[in-house]
């Protein structure tokens, strides 16, 4: 049956929407009291027309085949398309729908017994449910745009590239109609960085005068809206807002660094509006970022400049660590060479043995500074590369014993050295390792009273050898304990401080363990109870061993020296007489020259076999000598070997190329001397 007036009433007195009831032939036959105050139309007159009379656009629209889809018997729900269509009718004066919006969700098809009888269209008042999903939209805009803004700031945008984003940002989130960002010039003067909607190219100048809005926004600090309704216009007193019609407008401040702001983010609009809390925190939130990529941009340079001068400190520091070696190194040779005399030619007498066993343990000790100085810088550059080989940890613990040897025996301490019958092999640098546990030995006899006890024990702990390196010494404080490996900490050594170094050898220690791929911590009970230092080195998989791959092999001593021919190179003339006089005892013929210039024609008539030869050299340097003497036939089969204070890999690598053989470094060792001089390695390929 069709909806009779009865349960039309009871629908419009129990809801809160409008109803529209046709025929089969769309003739309106109700029109409820809702949509009468909604439309000023009275149901009398709309009751008996036409329902596309009343509303023409639903056929322009295409809606009408959703009333011919009811009118078959089925309820069309419709899409947002539908909306507003009540507004086609405009209300009469006085109305309480103008400026409602309205909607229909569906239109349901009137049943008399098993005819369909005309239609029923559900109409409801969506203006706030509507303003809800503008406002979350708006906000949604905001939120990407303030994403993409950050993003670009993030990723080092130009300043002038964000400004640009930002006023387009103003434009399609805010419906702006001129948007604008000014700069505050250190001259007082605004420049137009971007802008929309102004007939002026961005970048032109605005005198302070002619900004009158940019300083009242700098002057208040916070937001400044302008004209939000017409009883309340925006102040004419800008000359630019007052030409191009500006009617409402929302500006803010850019911060900058401390109180001098970068500039000011204006939106406006010729209509008159009010701009929302959150519009303006958008606004104040783009402005934000441009003020932080503009202190960015700024820490950047800062820091590119820092870094800059860091860079040339850096190499500056270099260069006097190397100088200083250099230096250093030049007295302990002919100290060194000194000494080995006395050792030599005074054997018998028990005094001077004594005493040349003092200085030598002095001097290896000074060696041992000035190559740990050096170390720790290359590391801390991370200019160090191991060599690694297959090394059995025993014998590198006995060549660390070795060299702490002299010391421990001065301070007369018991040494223990504990290790297991079945060998440990590692994958390792020799020297490096030696470097670690002769430090750690150094450190132990250093700090333990005369007499005192050092025990080394090596054990395997599944995948790892764990090193122990124990002293009765004076221990570690708790609050030491966190700070002992970092360069130049001591803790405090009273009188006994002399011993104390430079504060890099455990220094040293851990960043060589580390680069091994093991660890190094301290431990102990407190001040005068002793330390502590365990090593930890990670142990390959077992290998096959094929013959003659044996760790050490091929390290045999030399045999006997025999009779060369050596010319000595130094400027420094106290170790180049001594190195001469010492090798001159081993049976060696030397000569000495000290300047490039007379070592070349010295070598010309001499024709050495072997020319020791100092890098750092008046008139011709050591490079320029050994270029020199390659070029001459009768000194081609000449074994050159460099012999100074610099001794980084940058200079070895020069040494090679300019035709050296070997590069030592001062004090040269005696027995590393022999060996070369022993090897028979003439015009045998430059070993270095």
């Amino acid at each position: 049956m069709g909806l009779s007036p009865e349960l039309f009433g009871q629908l419009d007195a129990v809801g809160d929407w409008g109803l529209i009831a046709t025929d089969p032939d769309l003739i309106v036959t109700g029109w409820n009291r809702w949509l009468e105050r909604r439309t000023g139309r009275a149901a009398s007159d709309a009751i008996g027309r036409a329902l596309f009379d009343l509303f023409p656009d639903l056929v322009s629209r295409g809606l009408d085949k959703y009333f011919r889809q009811a009118l078959a018997g089925q309820t069309a729900i419709l899409s947002q398309r539908f909306h507003k269509f009540i507004l086609a009718l405009p209300p009469a004066p006085g109305a309480n729908g103008a400026g409602r919006m309205y909607q229909s969700g569906r239109i349901v098809p009137l049943i008399a017994g098993a005819a369909v009888c005309g239609t029923l269209t559900v109409v409801e008042d969506v203006t706030e449910r509507v303003l809800r999903e503008a406002e979350l939209l708006s906000r949604t805009r905001q939120q990407a745009a303030l994403a993409f803004s950050a993003r670009c700031a993030l990723a080092g945008r130009d300043v002038a590239d964000l400004c640009r984003e930002s006023v387009r940002h103003l434009s399609e989130t805010l419906g702006a109609d001129l948007a604008e960002a000014l700069e505050l010039q250190p001259d007082g003067a605004w420049a137009r960085v971007a802008g929309t909607g102004w007939p002026e190219p961005s970048g032109s100048e605005l005198e302070a005068g002619d900004a009158p809005r940019a300083l009242a926004v700098l002057s208040s600090g916070t937001a400044l809206t302008i004209g939000e309704s017409e009883r309340e216009p925006h102040d004419g007193a800008d000359p630019a807002l007052r030409t191009h019609g500006v009617a409402s407008g929302i500006i803010v401040r850019i911060p900058g660094r401390g109180p001098r702001p970068f500039g000011m983010l204006g939106a406006y609009t010729r209509a008159h509006r009010r701009f929302t809390p959150d519009e303006a925190q958008f606004v104040q939130a783009l402005a934000d970022i441009i003020g932080t990529a503009t202190e960015r941009k700024r820490l950047e340079a800062e820091l590119h400049l820092r870094v800059g001068e860091l860079a040339a400190g850096d190499r500056r520091k270099d260069e006097f660590l190397a100088m200083l070696a250099h230096e250093l190194r030049n007295p302990l040779a002919p100290v060194r060479n000194a000494i080995q005399i006395l050792r030599t030619t005074r054997a018998g007498d028990t005094a001077v043995v004594r005493l040349a066993e003092l200085m030598g343990r002095q001097v290896g000790q000074m060696a041992h500074m000035v190559d740990d100085l050096l170390d720790v810088s290359r590391i801390t550059r991370g200019k160090v590369e191991l060599r690694k080989e297959r090394v059995e940890l025993a014998d590198t613990i006995a060549r660390a014993v070795e060299t702490a040897r002299p010391l421990i025996e001065a301070r007369r301490h018991e040494l223990s050295v504990s290790a297991p019958t079945e060998p440990i092999v590692l994958a390792a640098d020799p020297m490096r390792l030696t470097q670690v546990f002769g430090n750690l030995l150094n450190n132990a006899a250093k700090y333990t009273e005369e007499g005192g006890r050092i025990f080394v024990s090596v054990t395997r702990d599944a995948s790892e050898a764990v090193v122990r390196v124990r002293d009765t010494g004076i221990g570690l404080a708790p609050d030491v304990l966190t700070s002992v490996f970092d360069l130049f900490a001591q803790e405090h050594r009273g009188l006994d401080r002399a011993q104390g170094g430079l504060g890099i050898g455990l220094t040293l220690v851990k960043s060589l363990v580390e680069l091994h791929g093991g660890s190094v911590r301290a431990t102990s009970a407190g001040p005068g109870r002793g330390s502590e230092f365990v090593v930890r080195l990670p142990v390959p998989p077992a290998e096959e061993k094929g013959a003659g791959d044996a760790p050490g092999a091929g390290n045999a001593a030399p045999a006997p020296a025999a009779r060369r021919r050596l010319l000595i190179v130094d400027d420094n003339v106290d170790s180049a007489e001594s190195l001469a006089e010492l090798l001159g005892l081993l049976g060696h013929e030397a000569r000495t020259a000290h300047d490039g210039k007379s070592a070349l024609i010295e070598a010309q008539k001499f024709r050495p076999e072997f020319v020791l030869l100092d890098i750092g050299l008046p008139l011709i340097d050591g490079y320029g000598v050994a270029r020199r003497m390659r070029q001459l036939p009768e000194l081609r089969a000449t074994v050159l070997i460099a012999m100074t204070g610099y001794g980084q890999a940058e200079d070895r690598q020069k040494s090679r190329e300019a035709g050296f053989d070997h590069h030592l470094v001062k004090p040269v060792e005696l027995d590393v001397v022999c060996q070369i001089l022993n090897s028979n390695s003439i015009a045998s390929g430059r070993p270095n």
